[in-house]
């Protein structure tokens, strides 16, 4: 390879390197380049503000039904099962612990006035203690939950004029963006059970929350 072929190679990676890098922010920085006035922001639940894990966890690994088989319906993905998700939105966030990152993210949007809403993935069920379990956690008057049902956040997020959205999945970025939304990505626990939609971190343009995992 000549010298010339080098020079042109080495523009060319760190032009590839520029154009993947990774933009962290902060809380402080978040804060900074947000406007006066009050906004919407929106959060998703796991992964982002509680590491819920453990429900999930017993929910795909028990073996509490009959003849210690898992005790959520034969034939029912856990995704779909009602039974699941009573028990998981109804019992099992008593066992859910609020992230670091998520409670600095909520208590900065709470000293400017926003609005806070919680819009998730999770299916909605008969027994409901999420927003019980918010309010306590983070210390609101107020928890409105939207439950999307496994279907896209882009209309729930444009419907509440959510300004800034903060989650831990591509689903959740590319939703964001796709309502205009400010995407920032939190990230996951290495603990967590969520294992999927989490291979682009960075690559969507979005900005990243340092430090984040806890």
């Amino acid at each position: 390879m000549t010298g010339k072929f080098r020079a042109v190679f080495a523009l060319l990676y760190l032009f590839a390197a520029a154009c993947t890098q990774v933009h962290y922010v902060t809380v402080e920085k978040i804060r900074a380049t947000l406007p006066p006035q009050p906004i919407v922001a929106g959060f998703d639940i796991d992964d982002t503000v509680l590491f819920s894990s453990p429900g999930f966890y017993y929910g795909v690994n028990n073996h509490d039904g009959p003849g210690g088989r898992n005790r959520y319906p034969v034939g029912d993905s856990l995704w779909t099962s009602k039974a699941f998700w009573n028990d998981m939105n109804g019992t099992f966030d008593k066992f859910s612990i609020p992230k670091a990152s998520g409670t600095a993210l909520i208590q900065m949007h709470k000293q400017r006035g926003d609005t806070i809403v919680f819009i998730t993935a999770r299916d909605s069920s008969q027994v409901n203690i999420v927003p019980q379990i918010l309010r306590q956690c983070f210390d609101l008057k107020k928890a409105e939950v939207i439950f999307t049902c496994n279907q896209s956040k882009t209309p729930s997020i444009t419907a509440k004029e959510v300004k800034i959205y903060y989650g831990d999945s591509d689903t959740d970025i590319t939703a964001a963006q796709s309502a205009k939304a400010r995407p920032i990505r939190v990230l996951r626990s290495p603990l967590s059970t969520n294992k999927t939609s989490y291979e682009q971190v960075g690559k969507k343009g979005e900005e990243v929350l340092r430090d984040s995992e806890n």
